[in-house]
């Protein structure tokens, strides 16, 4: 079977060919040099096989160069062709620039074949000249007479701009103060767009007139001067200012963002966050029973109620959303008392001890009117801690303005009672403390006590702590230069 293979591959003739061959010197040398070739020729190291396979047979497994050479004639003569006509001749001659006013006579090679028929001088066309009206007698006696300008004075400034082509610092150093008197830059530029604006006027009166206001331009080099001539510790001191304005835009945004939130809090103050459990979750056939039910045992249940008046409709949650049973069908009123998922843990520890500390039970009695005071309650719980936490902020700028002042050598000012949250014991105040006065507290805050507000739960007070911080660095620095 293997034999047959090999026969049909032709291997087997080949061996007859290579042995039928007459045996000669060459033919030993050929075969051991292909046999040679065969058991030295290795793959290279860290090339992949397939790429070998793609070089050929083993007589053509030669690692060659894969991108061909360069075959052309390029790079290997010794003198360079630059071109085949032979150098045309050039003659140094004169020449006149049109440019010029004064028949300078100039000098350049030209060529000499185009000596016959001479060209203009081809950089002639980069000199624009500025074309600047003039004015008579007559029109410089009743338009542009000033007492502080003569005519002379005027033709000569006019001349000196023709000639430095209207470039100031040139002009002013070439103006003639011998004859005709100092006069600063913006002097010469209030003169001379005056009249321009004057003689354009006269010949177009729809023509715009060009703007310069020579106090603005003093103003202004009096700034750059006093810019330029700054020394270092104004320079420090203009930092240290950009800093504190960086600051007070930063405490501005943080005031505008607080005020944001806080109005956020009283409009959900203002709205209901739970719809009351008085039929809006029934079907119109279950709502018919239950309104029946409902006028069957009211009477029974305000008997039942005790001292509590709370009134399930005028009650509204504030911040926080309960779960709403808008399927029909019956439900345990127990599931509208079930916190939603999103409350962070700061609020659920402070509703836990709030309850705790008022001695009220975490899992009441599932009544109608129960249920909507206990989720009030919780919400108010949780309103609470923000405008804790707000105070708190408020309390902590009014100190560090009142320490700043006070590092300042000024008249501090006082802090209300009603501001001081940081130092509320726990337990509130006494009652002694609510006296009504203004700028005191109207409660004891007994509740508010209670209530933990840390950097977890008041990220905005971090920030602020960290200005306050910054603000403390920079008025150390002051007092060391000081």
């Amino acid at each position: 079977m293997i034999g047959d293979v090999k026969s049909i591959l032709g291997e087997e003739k080949e061996k007859d060919e290579v042995s039928a061959k007459p045996l000669s010197l060459t033919n030993v040398s050929k075969k051991s040099t292909a046999r040679r070739s065969e058991s030295n020729f290795k793959r290279p190291e860290k090339m992949h096989r397939e790429l070998y396979n793609l070089i050929g047979n083993v007589e053509t497994k030669v690692a060659g160069a894969v991108v061909p050479t360069e075959i052309r004639k390029g790079f290997r003569q010794l003198n360079a062709q630059l071109g085949g006509r032979l150098a045309r001749k050039y003659k140094w001659v004169p020449f006149i620039n049109e440019a010029r006013n004064d028949s300078l006579q100039l000098y350049h090679w030209q060529r000499v074949d185009k000596l016959d028929n001479p060209e203009p001088y081809p950089f002639a066309k980069f000199n624009k000249v500025i074309n600047i009206p003039d004015f008579t007698d007559e029109e410089y006696e009743k338009y542009f007479k000033l007492d502080k300008w003569t005519l002379e004075e005027t033709r000569h400034l006019f001349d000196v701009c023709r000639r430095f082509d209207i470039r100031w610092p040139i002009v002013h150093d070439r103006y003639d103060r011998e004859k005709y008197g100092f006069r600063s830059m913006e002097d010469l530029k209030d003169r001379f767009y005056s009249i321009i604006n004057e003689l354009s006027l006269l010949k177009d009166p729809t023509s715009e007139p060009i703007c310069f206001d020579a106090d603005h331009e003093r103003r202004r080099k009096e700034q750059l001067i006093k810019q330029w001539n700054r020394t270092k510790e104004q320079l420090e001191e203009e930092e240290m200012l950009l800093y504190e304005l960086k600051r007070i835009e930063v405490r501005k945004r943080e005031r505008e963002k607080k005020a944001q939130d806080l109005q956020k809090l009283i409009n959900m103050a203002e709205a209901p966050a739970s719809p009351s459990v008085s039929g809006m979750c029934m079907s119109p056939a279950l709502g018919k029973k239950k309104s029946v039910f409902r006028q069957k045992g009211s009477s029974s249940m305000t008997s039942t109620s005790g001292n509590i008046n709370f009134n399930p409709v005028d009650i509204s949650v504030s911040a926080i959303r309960f779960p709403e049973f808008k399927s029909a069908g019956a439900h345990l009123r127990s599931q509208e008392m079930k916190l939603p998922t999103n409350i962070g843990q700061k609020k659920l520890k402070n509703i836990e001890l709030v309850l705790k500390k008022c001695k009220l039970e975490l899992n009441p009695m599932g009544s109608e009117a129960i249920v909507a005071a206990y989720n009030e309650f919780r919400s108010q719980v949780v309103l609470l801690q923000e405008l804790k936490s707000t105070l708190q902020t408020a309390e902590f700028e009014l100190e560090t303005l009142r320490n700043r002042l006070i590092e300042e050598g000024k008249q501090p000012f006082e802090i209300e009672p009603r501001m001081r949250i940081s130092t509320l014991g726990e337990g509130g105040l006494d009652s002694e403390e609510v006296t009504g006065e203004e700028g005191a507290p109207n409660t004891i805050r007994r509740i508010t006590s209670y209530i933990d507000t840390s950097s977890s739960a008041n990220p905005l007070l971090v920030r602020k702590r960290k200005l306050g911080a910054g603000s403390s660095s920079i008025d150390s620095v002051r007092t060391r230069k000081n």
